[in-house]
This record gives structure tokens, sequence and C-alpha cells, in this order.
């Protein structure tokens, strides 16, 4: 297959992907009856990884405390899951039915500490406040999106058919990739070294002060500013790598 039907191909899967954000408004399923109400739900086990996906919105703020609420219509409550997986410390966030139409279907959560973030078809992750953490893992693929602002000291972001990832505030180490139709937007990141890939079709953008890598093929597109002291760049087929 040629380079640009790779590219062509990718966007129209990417494309697909961001439309229908698979089953989350197609086929059979519940639509909430327009009654959002809030109510607190217990939280029993410790957790530093979520994963959301079915099209749940979640909000996150980081406190001195672990608190959920679900802000939903009435009859979409037992519907919305949210379980902690013990053994792996990890809170998932989804669905137990499609849900084609809603007034409200958030997930309002304060933690102490994160260090993985999970998105999958068509769900949405927003930061309230800045998070303070040492390492930050954020992989967003099938239509989702994650809008986040953090300081860290290490950060890496993975986005992939036809997902989004927009960050802002500062780290130390950044390692980002995206592919097939996707974007990851870190303008607004500093950054001291970062890696960067992007592949069919994908979009990133990215601030770093010291150390560059980046990698660009099959329609991928890097930008980058904050006048790097070193740059190494490798763009391949098709590929874009410039300063902004």
């Amino acid at each position: 297959m040629s380079t640009l039907a790779r590219i062509i191909a990718a966007s129209i899967v990417a494309l697909f992907m961001t439309s229908c954000n698979f089953d989350i408004n197609l086929g059979p399923g519940v639509s909430g009856d327009g009654n959002v109400v809030t109510k607190e739900r217990n939280i029993s086990s410790d957790f530093d990884k979520i994963k959301v996906s079915r099209g749940i919105e979640v909000y996150i703020t980081q406190g001195n405390s672990t608190s959920l609420e679900v802000e939903a219509d009435e009859n979409l409550h037992d519907v919305i899951t949210t379980e902690v997986d013990e053994d792996n410390g990890l809170l998932r966030i989804s669905s137990n039915e499609n849900i084609k139409s809603s007034s409200s279907k958030k997930v309002i959560l304060s933690v102490k500490d994160i260090s993985s973030i999970s998105t999958t078809s068509g769900s949405y992750v927003n930061s309230e406040n800045a998070f303070d953490v040492d390492k930050l893992t954020i992989s967003s693929t099938s239509g989702s999106h994650v809008d986040f602002d953090i300081t860290s000291n290490s950060l890496k972001i993975n986005s992939t058919s036809g997902a989004g990832v927009k960050i802002s505030g500062q780290t130390r180490e950044l390692n980002v990739s995206a592919t097939s139709g996707s974007y990851i937007k870190a303008g607004d990141l500093k950054a001291e070294n970062t890696r960067v890939s992007a592949t069919s079709g994908a979009n990133i953008s990215v601030n770093t002060s010291k150390e560059l890598t980046a990698n660009a093929t099959s329609g991928g597109s890097i930008k980058y500013s904050g006048n790097p002291e070193k740059v190494t760049k490798s763009d391949g087929v098709s590929g874009s790598i410039r300063a902004n």
C-alpha cells in the first residue's frame, strides 16, 4: 500500500471512530430522562490509575482525600459503573449499557495522586486544577479526549485513532507519540527534554528548552517551540518537523 493510501485509510478510520465513538450513539441503548441528580459513591479501595470508556465525562481534582460523585440523568445512575480493581490499583469508569443520549453523564472525582489515565470510546477527562505528580502516563484512543494541567518529573502521552490530548504545565522529561489521525497539543507544557513521534496523519505540538528528538512519517506533523539547545530530527516519507 502506498504512503498516500495509508494516510487516507488512517484518516477514514479516525473519522469513523470520532464520529461514531464506536457504540456510544449507535444501536440499542438507554436514553436519559432529563432529570439530572448528583449522588456520592463510596470508594473502598485505593487506586492511582483510572480508565474511562463509553463516552463518560470525568472531571478530576487533586486534593487531600478521595471522593467520587456521579452527576447524571436519574435513570442513568444504575447504568454508569465505577469499580476499583484492587489488584492493579485501577478505577474503571464506564457504563453497562450504551447511553444513546443524556443531559449529563459526568463523574466528579477527587484524588490524592495519579500515575495513569486511559481513555477510549469517546470518553473525556478534564483536570479541574493543576496536578503535582512524579510520573504520569496518558493514553487516549478511539475518539476520546484528555485536557490536563500538570507539574511532573516525567510525562508520557500516547494518542491514536482520532483521539486528542491537550496538556499544559511543566515537566522535565516528555515522551509523546501520536498516530492514525490523532493529535497532542503540548505547546503550553514547558518541557526540558522531549522525545516525539508522529505518524499516519497525526499532529503534535511541543515546547522544549534543552533537547528535542523528533520523528515524523506518513503524513505525521510535528511543530516545536521553546528554542531547544539540541534538535535531532528524522522526517521520513511525507513527514513534517518544523519550528513553530
